[in-house]
């Protein structure tokens, strides 16, 4: 199977309106909550914030990356294999080792290479609506939250003032939306026909 027919069995299952709209609409409404001080933690300082999201991230991205993990030796469905993965690579890139930024991103293009080119581990979950979606809805989120810990929106007026807050907040819920589709995806189970 190549690469365009399984795109277009993973777009056919995505639920695009779900996928883009909560993230922007979220990422609105906390900036809103930041704007008028609000927001949790706005009383420490964004670095106390900063670390106290991080700390956070490390414990989603590690406790997914176990629970898929210890799925995969129940199961032994190498899906979940690459699920752990997944998330292993947001754990490291949580820990900012040094000189390993791109590192992390290589991790990432190689596990989507190894799911491009082994179709067969994957093949049945591509017509998973709920585990397309909701990895589309992760992926999205933080690559939106990366965009903004770039500093991409930079233009956008008062950015300085919420965007470590906005990124962290997008960035954990993120990674909170993509352990559990992957965690709690499952292959579909063939129909039976009736005589």
């Amino acid at each position: 199977m190549g690469f365009w027919e399984q795109w277009k069995i993973v777009s056919a299952a995505a639920n695009y309106w779900l996928v883009f709209i909560p993230p922007l609409a979220l990422s609105g409404m906390i900036t809103w909550l930041i704007l008028k001080g609000i927001y949790p933690y706005n009383d420490i300082s964004v670095l106390a914030t900063k670390n106290t999201w991080e700390e956070i991230a490390l414990h989603v991205t590690s406790g997914f990356s176990f629970l898929c993990l210890l799925r995969y030796l129940y199961c032994r469905d190498k899906f979940y294999l690459w699920g752990s993965g997944i998330m292993l690579i947001s754990f490291a890139r949580e820990i900012h080792p040094p000189f390993m930024s791109y590192g992390v991103y290589i991790g990432f293009v190689w596990l989507f290479y190894v799911a491009y080119k082994k179709p067969h581990i994957f093949a049945d979950y591509l017509a998973n609506k709920f585990l397309v979606t909701m990895l589309g809805l992760g992926f999205f989120t933080y690559v939106y939250a990366v965009s903004i810990d770039e500093r991409v929106w930079s233009f956008v007026p008062r950015e300085r003032v919420f965007h470590t807050k906005l990124e962290e907040t997008l960035e954990v819920l993120g990674h909170i939306t993509i352990g559990i589709a992957l965690l709690f995806s499952s292959r579909p189970q063939p129909q039976l026909k009736n005589n």
